[in-house]
């Protein structure tokens, strides 16, 4: 375990379960010293996390995940050290939000015109948290109902198969993430949009686990850590020991800061805990906010 976590959701993501009191709890069973909340494009519960972590000497630093866009490429920009106060936050939030209840519907919707499924939106309302349906929610419906036991393109996120250490978010990666048949682009605001937001609020831009968003579009993504970033979230529970190495050379090549992550959520990612930062060997190296 890494006393270091630079990546947790709380219950303010849609598609995260625990709430700021149970984050800090679990943290400090972990041995985590040093923890951010990064809740997409919601900054929500750092404030309550920082004031019950300091109460059990725990420091958390407040974060936000942010989805943009850059030449074509959405991915996951995380702040650090901004200041959550700031209304343009807010504003994000909402900006994202009110495109999301569409938008994740109709996702849905792409996805059983694509595999051929008779799945109606009223049986999944129920999961719906605040009328938004995260395919990750799709994922979990399919696996648990017997009646869908017949789709063997399913058996890979079954238990034993080759993507069951993390299925339900797995299912997402691979049905509905960029070039998918669910995937809905949506209005994302750009990456040097973004990155001006984070400085103007006194933090620090650091792209989140690349090589689960850029995917080997190594010239884009050298092209966004010369654009203004300060970092780059090498050590991510998405990365193999392979790509690890990879984006450690590529950190270091651009003069930018390494950091550390899980990406914790809870019941969508089950492998994943809190404080568990696969191939991290060093903290040293890891930047101190």
């Amino acid at each position: 375990m890494s006393t270091l976590d630079y990546h947790i959701h709380t219950i303010v993501s849609t598609d995260a379960d625990y709430t700021p009191a149970e984050i800090i709890r679990m943290a400090k069973e972990n041995g985590v010293k040093t923890l951010a909340i990064t809740d997409h494009n919601n900054v929500a519960s750092v404030a309550e996390a920082a004031r019950l972590g300091e109460a059990e000497g725990i420091r958390v630093i407040p974060g936000i995940e942010i989805d943009c866009d850059f030449e074509g490429v959405g991915f996951h920009m995380t702040a650090y050290g901004i200041d959550i106060t700031d209304p343009r936050y807010d504003e994000l939030f909402h900006y994202y939000y009110d495109q999301s209840v569409e938008n994740t519907w109709k996702a849905k919707h792409q996805f059983c015109e694509a595999m051929g499924l008779d799945l109606p939106d009223e049986l999944l309302k129920a999961v719906a948290k605040d009328n938004i349906l995260v395919p990750e929610d799709i994922g979990a419906y399919l696996l648990s109902h017997k009646e869908y036991d017949d789709l063997h393109w399913l058996d890979p996120y079954r238990e034993g198969g080759s993507r069951s250490d993390n299925p339900n978010v797995n299912f997402f990666w691979d049905f509905f993430s960029q070039g998918k048949p669910g995937y809905t682009a949506g209005s994302k605001k750009t990456a040097a949009e973004i990155i001006d937001l984070i400085h103007a609020t006194g933090g620090e831009a650091v792209v989140a686990h690349p090589g689960a968003n850029f995917k080997g579009k190594d010239e884009i993504l050298e092209r966004l850590l010369d654009s203004g970033v300060q970092g780059m979230e090498v050590y991510s529970s998405y990365h193999s020991e392979e790509q690890t190495r990879h984006y450690r050379q590529l950190a270091l090549d651009h003069g930018l800061w390494m950091t550390c992550g899980s990406d914790f959520h809870g019941h969508h990612k089950p492998a994943i805990q809190i404080g568990r930062i696969p191939f991290l060997e060093n903290e040293a190296e890891i930047h101190r906010f």
